[in-house]
């Protein structure tokens, strides 16, 4: 009985397996990631990725930037790497007056995660950029990058 009822408290909210998805650990087979960049634009992650970079805070997000931009326009390409951005704790007035007109003078694609739940399956930690290595579509390595010299070192 409890389960039943637990099911249909489920189903009356719309919620489905997905929406408890689990953070990625090293093994994990890589999930299909579609998200749209600062321009709109959707964007599929190519099979070959090979580095995930991840931000969801406004320092790390610095501190990705910042490196990224001393970097080639296309570093990120060259590299299989794709640079995601959970931007869903942004006030939207923020996101649109400020946060997109900067990130579209960027000249790389930061793909967006406009809802906690397109991007809740990147690992994180507070203050952190996380940097996914991935192999053969599976997670090889994750790593916690507080600063531009472990980045270096590990991208």
């Amino acid at each position: 009985m409890l389960k039943k009822l637990l099911f249909l408290t489920l189903l009356c909210f719309g919620l489905n397996a997905t929406a408890f998805a689990a953070e990625l650990k090293v093994g994990d087979a890589l999930p299909a990631i579609s998200l749209k960049d600062q321009h709109d634009k959707a964007i599929t992650v190519a099979a070959d990725v090979q580095t995930l970079l991840f931000a969801i805070e406004k320092p790390p997000s610095e501190l990705l930037n910042t490196y990224l931009m001393k970097q080639d326009k296309d570093f990120l390409t060259t590299k299989k790497a794709y640079f995601l951005a959970d931007i869903s704790g942004m006030p939207s007035m923020i996101t649109k007056m400020f946060a997109l007109p900067n990130m579209r003078e960027r000249p790389y694609s930061i793909l967006l995660a406009y809802d906690a739940k397109e991007a809740e399956f990147m690992p994180r930690q507070k203050d952190h950029v996380t940097l996914v290595k991935v192999k053969a579509g599976k997670v090889d390595k994750i790593l916690f990058i507080k600063d531009e010299a472990t980045l270096v070192d590990n991208f």
